[in-house]
């Protein structure tokens, strides 16, 4: 493991800020205040990403039915639809035409992160569409909040396992500070195995080994940036949003930026919203021809 610890990165900001520091509580009620009632959403966005040394720029129409399907189109440049996705809870649908690979992929989440080598579940998509805090848990979670310049932040507290881990208090933790970690002894391999164990039944505290921060405009509560480090796969997820405006659904990004960095190599994908429609009647089409090849790994 590389020996990292927590590093502070504060130079240039502002010495002092009129700001007035607001407990994390008040912070989640600002973030739960923002959220707006709807039943269906549709979208057009342009995305440009890259991943294991492939970069493409793609048109994506979506459709979401909260919290049950999420529904793709996606486009290249050229217009003609490539890949339809359906998404629900517990499963994922993925139907590729292109010439030459044209097959349905039908699965978990779990086989679709490792594909794309970056975290994915339906509430962390939903939630990217949504241009809400990723992965934030609040039945597991408990934030402080402090204040960084012009903006505030909600951190999650961690156990001692992870300060044994880390080197580092999190109360002793500025906000732009780098996480990884520290401790090579066999306590630490044995904390890690454990985590390792409980990520593979999927239990309720597998995702113990996470430390999360959350930047929100200072006077709008805007969320502008997520941070989340999995110490456990090595893994940081950032997330930068952008251009938010004033729509029936309260203030939503234009602009979202999300880069996952890890042992695999770096995911980026830069996204745009060109259209958002809520309310209207959808339906979410995926038949599958009976030529496809069917997979069970992308």
């Amino acid at each position: 493991m590389v020996w990292m610890g927590a590093t502070g990165c504060l130079t240039g900001r502002r010495a002092t800020t009129a700001l007035p520091l607001r407990e994390a509580p008040e912070l989640l009620g600002e973030l739960d205040a923002r959220d707006a009632e709807w039943n269906t959403l549709g979208l057009r966005l342009e995305s440009t990403a890259s991943a294991m040394g492939k970069t493409g720029t793609f048109t994506l129409n979506v459709r979401v039915a909260r919290d049950s399907v999420i529904w793709m189109s996606i486009s290249p440049a050229l217009g003609v639809e490539a890949a339809r996705v359906l998404l629900t809870p517990d499963s994922v649908q993925v139907l590729s035409k292109l010439p030459g690979s044209r097959f349905v992929f039908q699965g978990n989440y779990a086989m679709l992160e490792e594909a794309v080598q970056a975290p994915v579940s339906f509430d962390l998509v939903q939630d990217l569409i949504l241009g809400r805090p990723l992965m934030m848990n609040r039945e597991l979670d408990e934030y402080v909040g402090k204040v960084d310049g012009d903006r505030y932040v909600l951190m999650s507290k961690y156990d001692r396992n992870v300060r044994k881990l880390v080197g580092t208090d999190d109360k002793e933790l500025s906000p732009d500070d780098s996480l990884s970690i520290v401790a090579k002894d066999k306590k630490a391999e044995r904390l890690l195995e454990k985590a390792e164990k409980k990520a593979e039944k999927n239990e309720a505290d597998a995702d113990e080994l996470l430390v999360k921060r959350y930047w929100l405009d200072g006077e709008t509560f805007d969320p502008v940036k997520d941070v989340v480090d999995d110490l456990l796969r090595s893994r940081t997820v950032k997330v930068e949003r952008s251009d938010f405006d004033d729509t029936d659904m309260g203030r939503l990004p234009s602009r979202v930026r999300m880069t996952a960095k890890g042992p695999e190599g770096l995911f980026d994908a830069l996204i745009y919203t060109k259209r958002r429609r809520a309310g209207r009647a959808y339906d979410f089409p995926f038949s599958i021809p009976e030529d496809f090849e069917r997979r069970t790994e992308l």
